[in-house]
């Protein structure tokens, strides 16, 4: 007597009998693509804004902008739960209104909290999100890349949203010049079909671990896709991950991570800000550190994101190779009128100069309460000496809050 065992399978609200043969064959169709790219959905954003046009930056320098109706299109993926979201600088830039599309359908709106427009980063809030709605991607340790492993880009395409197309890491280290001069020499180069949209999408391997942001293509060079590396992304992250940055509380010290040709990971204090609770500490650049509250070191963006949130009156502590246990306190900032350009200076690296009518007819700007860059932060370097500060993103946290837009001055000395 033969006996046949049938399992019951809920197909679009149909009862579907599926034998096992039926359930072996499908099972043969998940590939590690298919599993890695499962893994990775949730973290995907799709982001779509609204903007000012700025004439002279669209078109050549922003292909993706349809200049037409002041539109553009994105992806992001999310680095916490608590709704943080990475994508290009130039996805966001002049935006007015951010949305973003979760990989459930759920649409938030997002805030600039950081960019840097030379390496084409940004950080987005999305607000009122909950934890559960926002799992944060996988990251790949830093560095570690294979030249000719598959990897996986992910976006949204002209709108098409979880979209995601295969190849290989094809390059490894590749310089960007402009003007003559190498700005970086650690792009990702893949040949993945990256189109209008996937930037600001995660470039994964096959395990569904992020190694890299999708940000640009070769025009007319098909096949030829470009991806910022995860170490440098973690890296400009540390710089924005800070208390400082989201309540008005004080520690001082910025992470960084590296790998060294033998491939081990290195943490280490990349800075320390001046009169700060670090500095006072005695922690110093370059330090190297293995572990934060006496747990191992093994994630940078977890570490910052840790230390964002230390609140005032809070003891941490880092230990070096050395084994010794170094305890830094974080105070809170008293901010006022009096001392705000002060402690920009202090706290950011950002000095600024009260604008005064003698100063407006010297510079030929029209009179105005705004401020005077006279000392670049150094995390922003597409901000020179004599830029107009016009606004900030929060006024009621700054200068702990991101620059948002300064106007190009004619460069004078101040």
């Amino acid at each position: 007597m033969k006996i046949i065992f049938l399992t019951a399978i809920l197909l679009s609200g149909c009862l579907v009998m599926a034998q096992p043969e039926e359930l072996m064959n499908r099972s043969r169709r998940i590939t590690p693509t298919v599993t890695a790219t499962a893994r990775v959905l949730p973290s995907v954003v799709n982001l779509s804004t609204e903007r000012l046009l700025d004439s002279e930056r669209t078109g050549d320098v922003f292909p993706f902008l349809d200049k037409r109706r002041g539109y553009s299109l994105g992806s992001g993926c999310i680095i916490s739960k608590s709704g943080l979201v990475m994508t290009s600088a130039h996805v966001v830039h002049n935006a007015m209104k951010i949305n973003v599309t979760l990989h459930d359908g759920q649409i938030f709106s997002a805030d600039i909290i950081a960019a840097d427009e030379l390496n084409d980063l940004a950080l987005l809030q999305l607000r009122g999100i909950s934890p559960e709605s926002s799992p944060p991607i996988l990251m790949a340790p830093p560095g570690d890349l294979i030249l000719g492993e598959t990897v996986i880009a992910v976006g949204n395409p002209y709108g098409l949203g979880n979209t995601i197309s295969r190849g290989v890491l094809s390059g490894i280290g590749r310089q960007l010049t402009y003007g003559g001069q190498v700005v970086f020499s650690d792009i990702l180069q893949t040949d993945c079909a990256i189109h209008a949209g996937n930037s600001g999408g995660p470039l994964i391997n096959i395990n569904g671990e992020m190694i890299g942001l999708t940000s640009s293509v070769v025009r007319g060079a098909e096949g030829i896709g470009f991806a910022i590396p995860l170490q440098r992304m973690e890296n400009i992250l540390a710089r924005w991950l800070t208390p400082e940055r989201f309540s008005n509380v004080s520690l001082g010290l910025i992470p960084g991570v590296r790998r060294m040709q033998d491939g081990e990971l290195i943490f280490y204090i990349a800075d320390v800000m001046n009169d700060s609770p670090a500095w006072a500490a005695g922690i110093r650049p370059g330090l190297k550190i293995t572990a934060y509250n006496g747990t191992g070191i093994t994630d940078l963006t977890k570490l910052c994101l840790s230390l964002s949130q230390v609140q005032a009156g809070q003891t941490i502590t880092l230990t070096p190779p050395s084994g010794s246990i170094l305890r830094i306190t974080a105070e809170k900032i008293s901010i006022s009128d009096a001392d705000a350009t002060d402690t920009a200076e202090k706290r950011l690296g950002l000095k600024l100069r009260r604008m005064t009518p003698e100063l407006a007819r010297a510079m030929n700007y029209p009179p105005t309460t705004a401020l005077i860059v006279s000392k670049p932060p150094p995390s922003a370097p597409e901000i020179k000496r004599g830029d107009l500060l016009i606004r900030l993103g929060d006024i009621s946290r700054w200068p702990f809050t991101t620059i948002i837009m300064t106007i190009p001055s004619p460069r004078f000395s101040l």
